[in-house]
């Protein structure tokens, strides 16, 4: 139980159940137990974009991508979500093409438009502090990630990742994920990915809420098996952040899932290649 303290301290620091988002702000005591421990840590040093690029590079060869799919698979029937968003930053981290920062668009300093690396500061605020790592990875705790189209989130995410031990998923994940594809054939041809949200709360197929389906099903995009011709995964063809956006403004889901209609359907070859489904 010991390490669930330094969890527990980590979930309070940035939220409540009462009023939403906190500032991150934890007494040095507390800090110094949640980063023994593994869920808080320092500010990180500088790193340059081709830096963190050849960084990710080493890592994803050290990655089995059934390790990742079965964690995803594990998560469903656990709910461990640091579990399942390793599969959204995979999928995409490994589709990131070579490239120079911003990739011959204006430079906007400390940024890249095509993978969404942004630089750490050198000389980091108190408000800097709070955030850093600490942030991302009260996100992938707390609802499987938000982040996985950034190069830093994907490259901490899966770092974090191979520190777990590898898990297997049971007869009851796989039906879990089965159900929640099947509700796709619920909905008519011109609804989307708010819809097919709905109709998984509704039909409590897995104990979770609306933000943990809405991540759950941006994972399902950014790996393929939601997703269409015209706007298919990261894999299948890459696109920078000015390309991403959904059609319409109140569309709160990430590319590609942003783009999909229930007349798309389930990308069945995709589902074998990521799961073996």
């Amino acid at each position: 139980m010991l390490m669930e303290k330094g969890r527990s301290i980590l979930l309070k620091a940035y939220w409540s159940s009462q009023t939403g988002w906190k500032s991150g702000a934890v007494t040095e005591e507390d800090f110094s137990v949640a980063k023994n421990e593994g869920f808080m840590f320092e500010y990180p040093e500088f790193e340059s974009h081709d830096e963190s690029l050849k960084r990710l590079e080493l890592l994803l060869e050290t990655i089995n991508p059934n390790d990742i799919s079965n964690a995803f698979l594990y998560s469903l029937s656990t709910r461990k979500l640091e579990y399942r968003s390793a599969l959204g930053s995979y999928y995409y981290a490994k589709a990131i093409p070579k490239h120079d920062r911003c990739g011959g668009y204006h430079d906007i300093s400390g940024h890249c438009y095509i993978c969404g690396w942004t630089e750490w500061s050198k000389e980091p605020d108190e408000f800097d502090k709070r955030q850093g790592l600490n942030v991302l990875n009260f996100e992938r705790i707390k609802w499987g990630g938000v982040r996985h189209d950034q190069l830093c989130y994907a490259l901490f995410d899966l770092e974090q990742f191979m520190k777990l031990p590898c898990v297997k998923p049971t007869s009851a994940d796989i039906e879990i994920l089965h159900n929640i594809l099947d509700c796709t054939a619920l909905l008519d041809d011109h609804q989307k990915a708010g819809k097919l949200r709905e109709i998984i709360l509704k039909k409590k197929i897995l104990k979770t809420n609306k933000a943990e389906i809405s991540v759950l099903l941006d994972v399902l995009g950014i790996c393929g098996v939601l997703t269409s011709r015209e706007y298919p995964c990261y894999e299948d063809g890459f696109v920078d952040e000015y390309h991403r956006a959904p059609a319409e403004h109140t569309n709160d889901f990430m590319y590609p899932i942003n783009r999909w209609h229930a007349k798309d359907g389930i990308n069945r070859e995709r589902l074998r290649m990521v799961f073996g489904l």
